[in-house]
């Protein structure tokens, strides 16, 4: 090869892009999300419940943290299976509540290589809830339900095995006829909506 060709202002162009083309693909390959084989995901944020119910005056609210732990395996590359287990607390005027549940998810990322996906499950809602409301004493409802589990989110990938996602999801259950200080709440209706940060491994 002449000495004309080696020093052409084109080739001393095209090798130093392709040394930073070569420098900067192998972390974005590096940091590619992993989606297969086992994977599991441990989040924390907050969390705001409601309850209601078709015999009830008004709408029992609270906020409090939400704190979810999310395990299963991937059978493609843009869906995940899983078992999520999810607990709301939250504490107010001397008086605990809680709302735990145990929940089979799907989440679905329309784009394999991206990182929004769709969330969706349904499975067991249990607690024990003390709605607070103006100027009465909270009454404590215990029940246990059905619920179903809806959210989105995006995953940031920071290395082959390891993210970051943020997440919005709300959790709705139906505990069915409850009985609240001696009366019967009828159709008993509890959501819990959160916003928070998990951490995944994959």
């Amino acid at each position: 090869m002449s000495r004309a060709v080696l020093s052409s202002p084109a080739l001393r162009s095209i090798v130093p892009c392709a040394l930073l083309f070569a420098l900067t693909a192998a972390p974005a390959a590096a940091q590619a999300p992993r989606r297969g084989g086992l994977w599991a995901d441990a989040g924390v944020g907050y969390g705001r419940f409601r309850l209601t119910c078709t015999t009830c005056a008004s709408v029992a609210a609270a906020g409090g943290t939400e704190v979810t732990i999310t395990v299963g395996g991937a059978p493609t590359a843009n869906v995940l299976l899983g078992v999520q287990a999810q607990a709301w607390s939250s504490s107010g005027s001397g008086t605990s509540q809680q709302v735990r549940s145990l929940t089979a998810i799907v989440q679905w990322y329309p784009w394999p290589a991206g990182g929004l996906f769709v969330r969706a499950g349904t499975g067991v809602v249990q607690g024990p809830v003390a709605p607070r409301t103006d100027g009465v004493q909270p009454a404590t409802i215990q029940g246990t339900g059905v619920g179903l589990d809806f959210g989105v989110g995006y995953d940031l990938p920071v290395s082959e095995h390891f993210g970051v996602t943020v997440q919005a999801a709300t959790h709705i259950a139906a505990l069915g006829d409850l009985l609240v200080n001696g009366q019967v709440a009828n159709d008993v209706i509890a959501y819990v909506a959160r916003l928070g940060v998990a951490i995944v491994l994959r």
